[in-house]
């Protein structure tokens, strides 16, 4: 359950990411990222992904996560809705087949310093994440897990033009965004 409860984390805070102060970025940059940017990610070897930005409901930002169709079709089968707070940061997740998982205030599983946040999903996980990421060269760190359980394992990240995840590895879960499309000139 860690293990899963990590990728899963992990996985889902490619455009979600956050930092404080002087030590990184302050969340997702929402003011430069427009809407129907597609991020394509590669998770391991084979499994293919792509994260649109579709827009703001009220004062959130919205991302959906889609198996990468086929070249030159559009994005049909939706893996997972992503909930963004006004500064770009990762409040709710809802998978397609009805899960769904909550982070109160917000995630903060790459805000450098030390982090806690309360996670919740669907399953009646209902308990704290504490944490801390430290900025390595290019690199983040991000070391910790439950509160008063064992670690995760830890992950390295780097981020990109948007304060978008763009790699990680996190035990044997490796993550890449392999390419930028209708993204106003970076990478497209």
């Amino acid at each position: 359950m860690r293990v899963l409860a990590a990728t899963v984390l992990v996985a889902a805070t490619v455009v979600a990411e956050v930092a404080v102060a002087d030590e990184g970025p302050q969340g997702l940059r929402f003011d430069k990222l427009p809407v129907g940017c597609a991020i394509h990610e590669r998770y391991g070897g084979d499994d293919r992904r792509v994260t649109v930005y579709v827009g703001r409901n009220g004062k959130k930002h919205i991302t959906r996560t889609y198996v990468e169709p086929v070249k030159g079709k559009a994005p049909s089968r939706l893996i997972v809705t992503i909930t963004h707070d006004a500064a770009g940061r990762m409040i709710r997740k809802d998978w397609a087949g009805g899960d769904w998982e909550t982070y109160t205030p917000y995630s903060c599983f790459a805000l450098p310093g030390q982090c806690r946040y309360r996670y919740r999903n669907g399953d009646g996980d209902n308990r704290f994440i504490v944490g801390k990421v430290t900025k390595r060269g290019g690199n983040y760190l991000s070391e910790g897990g439950f509160e008063g359980e064992a670690p995760f394992p830890p992950t390295v990240f780097t981020l990109g033009p948007f304060n978008e995840m763009t790699s990680f590895a996190e035990g044997s879960t490796q993550f890449k965004v392999t390419r930028y499309e209708n993204c106003g000139g970076t990478g497209s």
